[in-house]
């Protein structure tokens, strides 16, 4: 069904010193990233997961949770995109029975921008397209049971990972053959989902249910579709976006497998963008296979493809680091900058004078990507708030507060306290403003509020005959 036949890598393209001057800047500008900008809100929620270790989560499966509590933040990501390109090496290599090819196929996926950021900030991308690579690797190759360790992973990093399995599937359809192979590999890669389905099953289905909303229950259209369009052009690389679909329609007769592991995820995820707001880096790992038919494409297409892509990377790693244009929201800055000033809710006391010491118990926030930078940050307890958007900290259960203790609420721009949690307490102080700079620049407007005395919680009734309603 996989041809393991060598194929033909096509005419010469992107020579070795290229491909490793290429290779060298990519793990230059990944370093450089990862530590000198701040650490990403979605990594430190998913960094809050690694505390308290678990076969599930709300939004996601628990690999990369597992993987910051092993190897921690930089080194997650970085060994996992590291791991990637040296798993792209190795299947172009054995698609066209060629180091060469095998070297361009990792220089062009080192320079993808998708690929640069699941490999600067630690996400449940970074793990899937590591495993994702490795899977599509031993189908390749018909190793079944590697196949079924790998696939299992990459669904523990992320739901979307059954995307490859669709694919493996269309390709049996097409040769009309599933070799028995692969019906092991299947029921070894369910029995890695078993214990995140069991553990969804235990709380009312969270994880697989916000996926499916997110992805697919919302307001969606033509402009949602055209933004999800241009942000390919943005993630995947401006001419690599463009091979995505040429290689998927056009590419060799012996790709097809690889093919439909690049047309899948960007077909299913283009409907996905047409019914509801979508993420551009859910398509990534679409790109992976890309790279390696690109390794047979022309010289041209290949030289547009790095360079264009590195351009991307180069701009932006620039502006982070050296700003000359201002608007008036700039994202990128925002994302990646200021946030260190919310240690200084470690000490309270300092922004407020007249607090005493120790008094504070935790810190609430309307945002639990802001509550999570808080912990990671000042490393205090953390909660949310009010009419917030539901996530794992509505699984947990929420810091206790002893009568008479305080907590502190912060917000960037947002709401006011909410009443859900300043009725609990009998005053608040008037916001003291923390602001997160960069470069001159002014990014985080954080506005504290200290919620002082909490009181007692309400006493149960008493029933009738002088039991309470607990006892009854």
């Amino acid at each position: 069904m996989v041809s393991t036949a060598p194929v033909a890598p096509g005419p010469a393209g992107l020579g070795l010193k290229t491909c490793l001057a290429l290779l060298g800047v990519a793990l230059v500008v990944r370093t450089v990233l990862a530590l000198g900008t701040d650490v990403y809100f979605d990594t430190a929620y998913y960094w809050q997961w690694a505390q308290r270790l678990d076969w599930g989560y709300y939004d996601h499966p628990p690999l990369i949770a597992w993987l910051l509590a092993l190897l921690g933040i930089h080194a997650t990501a970085l060994l996992c995109g590291a791991g990637t390109i040296a798993a792209v090496w190795g299947l172009a290599r054995d698609v066209y029975q060629s180091r060469e090819a095998a070297w361009r196929a990792s220089a062009l996926w080192s320079v993808v921008p998708g690929g640069m950021v699941a490999g600067i900030w630690a996400t449940p991308d970074s793990p899937l397209l590591l495993f994702w690579t490795l899977a599509l690797w031993a189908l390749w190759r018909e190793r079944w049971l590697w196949a079924g360790v790998a696939s299992g992973l990459a669904l523990l990093a992320k739901f979307p990972a059954v995307l490859l399995g669709i694919a493996f599937l269309i390709t049996a359809l097409r040769a009309r053959r599933l070799p028995w192979g692969a019906w092991g590999t299947g029921a070894v890669a369910a029995v890695f989902l078993v214990p995140v389905l069991l553990w969804n099953a235990r709380h009312d289905w969270v994880g697989i249910l916000f996926q499916l909303k997110h992805g697919l229950d919302g307001q969606g259209g033509w402009r949602t579709l055209g933004d999800f369009i241009v942000g390919q052009f943005a993630f995947g690389g401006p001419v690599l976006a463009i091979l995505a679909l040429v290689y998927a329609v056009r590419g060799p007769r012996e790709h097809f497998f690889l093919r439909m592991a690049a047309l899948v995820p960007l077909l299913f995820f283009g409907y996905a963008a047409s019914r509801a707001r979508s993420e551009v880096n859910w398509t990534t790992m679409a790109y992976l296979s890309v790279c390696v038919g690109a390794a047979g494409m022309s010289r041209l297409w290949q030289r547009a493809a790095a360079f264009s892509g590195l351009a991307v990377v180069l701009g932006v790693t620039l502006h982070l680091f050296f700003p000359l244009m201002s608007v008036k929201r700039d994202t990128t800055l925002w994302r990646t900058h200021g946030w260190d000033v919310l240690s200084a809710l470690a000490t309270p006391e300092k922004l407020f004078p007249e607090m005493k010491p120790g008094s504070v118990v935790a810190v609430f926030s309307g945002n639990y990507q802001l509550a999570s930078l808080v912990a990671l940050h000042a490393g205090v307890p953390v909660g949310t708030a009010g009419p917030v958007r539901f996530s794992q900290y509505d699984v947990w259960p929420e810091p206790p507060i002893p009568p008479g203790k305080d907590v502190l609420w912060v917000e960037e721009d947002g709401p006011f306290a909410p009443s859900a949690l300043t009725d609990r307490f009998e005053t608040m102080e008037d916001p003291v403003e923390l602001v997160g700079m960069y470069k001159g620049r002014r990014l985080h407007p954080f506005r504290v509020w200290w919620v002082r005395n909490a009181r007692p919680p309400p006493t149960p009734p008493e029933a009738p005959d002088g039991m309470n309603q607990s006892q009854r």
